[in-house]
C-alpha cells in the first residue's frame, strides 16, 4: 500500500501549484529576451535578478546570468558565475534520493538542474572565450584542458562530439604555439564535423580546412598534407592566408537565441474513468534572422562561416533523452493511478481529489539555457601587426544588410590571435509560430 507521505506530497502539490497556475520556465523568459533584442543585457540582468527561482534552478540561473554578463562585456564576472556553475554541477551530479523520489512521484521539474550535456560543453566554450577576449591565454588553456576532459567523458557516455568546441581548443593551442596539440584538436574537429548527421545542417568550415593544410605543412606531415590537398582540391602553397602570418583577428558572431523548451500533455482515461496525463518536453525551433557577417578590414572582405548550430544540437540532444523521459512519465502515471485506486477504497471524495492533483502536477521539464545563441558564426583574418578599423555587415537570409557595426583601433600584435565577439538578437528571432502560441498543448 502506498505510504501516507506520498499521498500528502501529491496533495501538497495542489496547494503549491494553485491548480496548475504555475508557469513553465519558457513562459517567463520573454521579458528578458525583449531586453536582449534591445541590446540591453543590463536590464535583462535586472529581470533575472528579480525572478524568484527555487534552489534546484541555481545552475540555470548562474548560466543565464553569466551569458548576460558576457553580452554586457563583463567577462570576468561572467566567468565567476560559470565557475560557480561548474562546481555546483559537479556537486549535484549525484542526485539525492529525495529528489529522485519527488521526480518519480510528481514531475521532473523537482530535480536539480545540471544542464544538458551540450550545455555543459558550451559552459566551457564560453568560459574559454571570456578568457580569450580578456587576453588571458594561459587561463584559456586551462579551460581548453577542462573542455577536452569534459568532451572525452561525455562521448564515453554516448554524447555526440561537439566539433566547434574541439576547433576552439585547437585555436587556443595554436595561439600558444603548441602545434602538436593544435593539430590533434583540428583533426578531432574535422572528424566531428564530418560525423554530424545531415539533420544538423553542419558542414566542415573552409577555415578549418585551411588550418589542417597549414599545420600539416608546418609539422612536416607530408602524407597527411597530400591527403587533405586531394580531399579539398586545394594546393596549400597557392591559398591566400594559409602561410604563416604575424597576427590574426578571430571574429565570432553569436546570432539569435537558442530554442525554447515547451511541453505537450497527453490526457487519457482508464477503464475505471480515472484521468491520467503524460507530459513530454519538446523544443520550439527558432531561426536566426542574421545568418552571416561580411567583414571589411584593411581593404579585404571576408565572410563568416557557421561554426555551431545550437538550435539543432539542442533538438537532437533532447531526442536522445526522450525514451528515458517517457519511461519516467509512464512510471509516474502508474504510481499516481495506484494512489487514486487505493485512496478510493476508503474515501471516494479524497480519491477524486488525489486524481485531480495527479493530473495537475504532471509537468514536463522545460528548463534550458535559453540565453545561448541560436548559431555561432566565425571568421579568421590573418593580419600583420598594427591598428585596424573593422566594419561588420550583418546579413539576413536574402543577403541584405540588416545592421552594420564599426570597430575602431583594433590592435593586432605580432603572433597574437585577437578574439572579438558580437552577440546579436533581433526581434524576429523572438517570434513564436502561430501553432505553438499555446503554453500547454493537450492531445
Amino acid at each position: 500500500m502506498l505510504s501516507r507521505r506520498l499521498l500528502i506530497s501529491l496533495v501538497s502539490i495542489l496547494v503549491v501549484s494553485g491548480l496548475g497556475a504555475c508557469a513553465t520556465y519558457g513562459d517567463w523568459v520573454g521579458d528578458m529576451e525583449q531586453q536582449i533584442a534591445h541590446d540591453q543585457p543590463n536590464k535583462a540582468l535586472e529581470i533575472l535578478a528579480k525572478r524568484r527561482q527555487p534552489a534546484r534552478d541555481a545552475v540555470l540561473n548562474l548560466l543565464n546570468k553569466a551569458m548576460l554578463l558576457r553580452m554586457d562585456g563583463q567577462f570576468a564576472n561572467s566567468n565567476a558565475d560559470l565557475e560557480s556553475a561548474k562546481h555546483l554541477i559537479d556537486k549535484l551530479t549525484i542526485t539525492s534520493i529525495s529528489e529522485q523520489t519527488g521526480a518519480l512521484a510528481i514531475n521532473d521539474t523537482l530535480r536539480s538542474y545540471v544542464g544538458d550535456p551540450y550545455e555543459q560543453v558550451l559552459l566551457h566554450v564560453y568560459a574559454a572565450l571570456n578568457y580569450l577576449e580578456m587576453g588571458e591565454l594561459d587561463n584559456a588553456r586551462v579551460e581548453a584542458l577542462q573542455l577536452d576532459v569534459k568532451l572525452n567523458q561525455l562521448t564515453d557516455d554516448g554524447f555526440d562530439e561537439d566539433a566547434f568546441a574541439r576547433y576552439l581548443t585547437g585555436m587556443i593551442y595554436e595561439a600558444l604555439r603548441e602545434w602538436d596539440d593544435a593539430m590533434i584538436a583540428y583533426r578531432k574537429a574535422y572528424e566531428a564535423y564530418q560525423g554530424y548527421p545531415q539533420s544538423l545542417a553542419m558542414a566542415v568550415p573552409d577555415f578549418l580546412r585551411q588550418d589542417l593544410l597549414r599545420l600539416t605543412q608546418r609539422l612536416g606531415l607530408t602524407a597527411e598534407l597530400e591527403r587533405y590537398q586531394q580531399q579539398f582540391g586545394w594546393d596549400a602553397n597557392e591559398l591566400d592566408g594559409i602561410q604563416e602570418h604575424n597576427g590574426e583577428l578571430i571574429f565570432l558572431l553569436h546570432s539569435g537565441l537558442a530554442p525554447l523548451k515547451r511541453e505537450v500533455v497527453t490526457a487519457a482515461f482508464t477503464e475505471s474513468g480515472q484521468a491520467v496525463t503524460i507530459a513530454m518536453p519538446y523544443y520550439l525551433p527558432r531561426r536566426s534572422t542574421i545568418v552571416t557577417a561580411q567583414l571589411h578590414v584593411d581593404g579585404a572582405t571576408v565572410a563568416t562561416e557557421l561554426g555551431e548550430n545550437i538550435n539543432t544540437l539542442a533538438i537532437a540532444s533532447l531526442e536522445k533523452q526522450k525514451p528515458a523521459i517517457l519511461a519516467r512519465a509512464i512510471a509516474r502515471a502508474v504510481l499516481k493511478s495506484k494512489a487514486v485506486r487505493e485512496t478510493r477504497k476508503n474515501d471516494e471524495a479524497l480519491g477524486f481529489f488525489i486524481n485531480i492533483v495527479g493530473v495537475v502536477s504532471e509537468r514536463a521539464d522545460t528548463r534550458s539555457w535559453s540565453t545561448l545563441p541560436n548559431r555561432i558564426y566565425f571568421a579568421r583574418l590573418p593580419l600583420p601587426p598594427g591598428q585596424y578599423d573593422l566594419t561588420a555587415d550583418l546579413l539576413g537570409r536574402s543577403g541584405d544588410i540588416l545592421q552594420r557595426r564599426e570597430y575602431n583601433d583594433i590592435e593586432i600584435k605580432t603572433g597574437e590571435k585577437r578574439f572579438l565577439s558580437l552577440h546579436k538578437v533581433v526581434f524576429d528571432d523572438l517570434a513564436v509560430p502561430e501553432p505553438y502560441l499555446s503554453r500547454r498543448h493537450r492531445h
